[in-house]
């Protein structure tokens, strides 16, 4: 399947869910990334839904984050990156030009200091390429992170057999958490939790 048509399929399907839907799936998804071990790790970069599109609810899971005693970075778009902030509960927000919630007060900090990244998407495929919005900043922020950072989608759908259209400047995720269990990539591909 190409980018394209899975963008606009998964997009459709997403578009059909009520609000109570993605409360539901959302708080799913939150308790299927409790399974994770995250003890050795510090550093979490969070996206912030952009509700009218009614993606995953991540508020719920930036708390957790912080009762954790996690470190929360979110990102904010500067020109054709992003800028990893640092911010404190509570959050205080305004909206970019593309309706994205971004952190007004923050401390900047260098991508090689996070330890895991929630990656938003529409769907992954069954090697761990995702379909995004198309705009590519989380590629080129992933390119910037340790190789070792773990790279964790958020999606509402079991990825499909396999995107078509792959770039040299993609990047994999190594798990796709969904509501009805985790999936992870590359060594661990075979591997499906349940």
């Amino acid at each position: 399947m190409l980018k394209a048509d899975a963008r606009k399929h998964y997009r459709q399907l997403r578009k059909a869910f009520s609000r109570i839907e993605v409360e539901e799936m959302s708080a799913q998804i939150l308790g299927q990334i409790k399974r994770f071990d995250f003890l050795e790790d510090r550093v979490f970069h969070l996206f912030l839904p952009i509700e009218k599109n009614h993606e995953i609810n991540t508020y719920p899971l930036m708390n957790w984050l912080v009762n954790e005693g996690k470190t929360l970075v979110l990102p904010k778009v500067e020109g054709q990156n992003m800028v990893n902030c640092q911010v404190s509960i509570p959050v205080e927000t305004t909206l970019n030009n593309l309706s994205i919630p971004e952190p007004t007060a923050y401390k900047e900090i260098d991508s090689l200091a996070i330890d895991v990244v929630f990656v938003p998407l529409f769907v992954s495929d069954s090697q761990g390429e995702r379909v995004g919005y198309g705009g590519g900043y989380y590629d080129r922020f992933l390119a910037t992170c340790r190789p070792e950072t773990k790279k964790i989608g958020l999606s509402y759908f079991r990825p499909i057999e396999q995107i078509d259209d792959i770039f040299e400047s993609d990047i994999a995720l190594d798990y796709c958490v969904m509501p009805t269990g985790i999936v992870s990539f590359g060594e661990r591909s075979s591997n499906v939790w349940k």
